[in-house]
């Protein structure tokens, strides 16, 4: 029996192998997200898709305006680094040396390694006392909303997120108040390759 088991389990992984990138990409399993950014949202709702099998680390499966338009860009809150061609999380260390964290200057579309003022990995200054991403105790004054100290996919800035606790299956996700939002999500693959919209800018 575990021969046979096997033997069927050797077929399916060359099966994958032999796939090509179009039929792998219609074959993958996608789970969809929701987009943080209501300006970024395409005319027919569609909804980004968490596709590990067609998009690089730290990207998701967003959807353009054509039925078949997708593309993989940065997840909310990363940042598109063209030297690694790779996504990243805004404030941690990233491409950076150990003592520094990658950021994007409020002027540029390419973001940069800077000193981390904490010189720890995912702890950042915030409300002027260094704090670890994912502290709630840091946002525990929004009670009875929860959140957590972490990135807002928005500004980009160290700020209390409000956390999400349902589950990602029918469900709606309440956005934060008083989020401003942007038409292009800044330091995106999009954003630094030009390919946002310029009159949305």
């Amino acid at each position: 029996m575990k021969c046979i088991i096997s033997v069927l389990c050797l077929i399916l992984m060359i099966g994958e192998i032999l796939t090509d990138n179009n039929n792998a990409t219609q074959n993958s399993i996608g789970f969809p997200e929701i987009e943080e950014n209501e300006s970024l949202k395409n005319k027919d709702d569609r909804q980004p898709v968490f596709m590990p099998a067609t998009c690089p680390p730290n990207e998701l499966y967003y959807p353009g305006d054509q039925k078949d338009d997708w593309i993989c860009d940065c997840r909310p809150a990363f940042l598109y680094h063209p030297g690694s061609d790779s996504c990243w999380s805004a404030y941690q260390r990233g491409p950076c040396a150990s003592d520094e964290y990658i950021t994007l200057p409020k002027d540029s579309v390419i973001p940069v390694c800077v000193k981390n003022p904490c010189g720890v990995d995912t702890y950042v200054i915030f409300n002027g006392r260094c704090e670890r991403f994912g502290s709630i105790t840091a946002c525990a004054h929004l009670y009875p909303v929860v959140a957590a100290v972490g990135v807002n996919a928005t500004t980009l800035e160290v700020d209390c997120v409000q956390l999400n606790l349902q589950s990602r299956f029918g469900e709606d996700r309440p956005m934060p108040p008083n989020q401003h939002l942007i038409p292009c999500q800044r330091g995106s693959k999009n954003s630094v390759n030009n390919k946002c919209d310029k009159k949305n800018n």
